[in-house]
């Protein structure tokens, strides 16, 4: 039975370095073999985490958010033209049902030059043709595939004609796939298993979920990943949709997961086409307030010190070089207590 470890079971063991500071360290991230952008982390297709507003603050952060799927094909093709059209990049993702084809050409028509391919287990025959078709019919177009969780899971789309794969199934904060299906992967061995297939077909990963800070980004990029994706990271930032609401005089924000039961009920108003009435009834997703934690350029410029640092540590000025060098340790669960402040007066 194959040991698989989460990023709490590992550290990188520091290295020597000639970087004399961090701003030295280039966090340039190829998400497809074609795109580019200058920082790595970069925000999920969540209905809770980006809107047109959002996509665009993040866009000017040197990133890219994920566009959501969950509207009608014409609303979310039209919210899509309207960034691409102020000039920023946005990658729109679209399901695997038979009308979902009709959304991957509305969006193709408004210029997306990325598209990705988003279901929560993505190493299953209908999503292999799925990518099959879609990458046949548009072969310029650049596909983002998953999520999967397996080396077999990353071969099998990129046979299919993916650019890039989407790895990590259950390790999001505000998912409950892992325990509602006892299904999964621990996400860092998730990530050095796929990347192992990435390096084979000179194709990025993109490692989505299961990262609660700049370390953590850190050790998924150092495990082999070009990118990351998060929720998390972004969640309660000023920019993310819906209402501030105020709790015993603190402000939050809304954070669920898609497949939580307030989000499928949304997303069944929004689009009931291809939906039974039994989708709203089965959940896989947490909800939950998160403090508002002022703009999303705030976030992204806090990340980009740590993971700058992060960096430094294994003497790495780039991902590339990052990969090449970078040497973990496995940990016991006494880091977490070592990890933490102690016998330390808090005034």
């Amino acid at each position: 039975m194959q040991q698989a470890l989460t990023f709490n079971d590992v550290l990188l063991s520091p290295r020597y370095s000639d970087i004399s500071s961090r701003s030295q360290v280039s966090l340039k991230a190829k998400i497809t073999p074609k795109i580019e952008i200058n920082f790595p982390v970069t925000a999920t297709n969540m209905d809770t985490i980006v809107d047109v507003k959002m996509a665009i603050a993040v866009a000017k952060c040197g990133s890219v958010a994920f566009y959501p799927r969950f509207a009608t094909p014409e609303i979310q093709a039209k919210e899509v033209k309207q960034i691409l059209d102020q000039g920023f990049l946005v990658i729109p993702s679209v399901g695997i049902k038979a009308g979902e084809i009709q959304r991957f050409d509305q969006l193709v028509k408004v210029g997306a030059k990325a598209i990705l391919v988003d279901v929560a287990h993505a190493h299953q025959q209908t999503c292999l043709d799925f990518v099959k078709t879609v990458k046949r019919k548009y072969p310029q177009i650049e596909i983002i595939a998953g999520a999967v969780a397996t080396a077999q899971g990353v071969q099998d789309l990129f046979k299919a004609g993916a650019d890039s794969v989407k790895v990590g199934v259950g390790p999001g904060s505000a998912c409950t796939t892992r325990i509602m299906t006892g299904s999964g992967m621990p996400q860092f061995t998730a990530i050095i298993e796929a990347a192992k297939i990435g390096k084979k077909f000179s194709r990025p990963i993109i490692a989505d979920g299961g990262m609660k800070n700049s370390g953590d980004v850190v050790k998924a990029l150092a495990a082999g990943a070009s990118a990351v994706m998060s929720g998390n990271l972004f969640a309660g930032t000023a920019e993310t949709p819906g209402e501030i609401k105020i709790v015993n005089g603190q402000k939050f924000k809304s954070y669920n997961g898609s497949a939580s039961a307030t989000e499928k009920k949304r997303q069944y108003q929004k689009n009931s086409s291809e939906k039974s009435a039994e989708y709203t009834k089965y959940v896989e997703g947490l909800e939950r307030l998160v403090p508002l934690r002022g703009p999303v350029s705030e976030v992204i410029e806090q990340l980009d010190k740590g993971i700058r640092s992060g960096f430094t540590y294994s003497g790495a000025k780039n991902i590339k070089e990052l990969h090449q060098k970078a040497q973990f340790v496995q940990v016991t669960s006494s880091l977490l207590f070592e990890n933490q402040n102690r016998e330390i007066t808090q005034l």
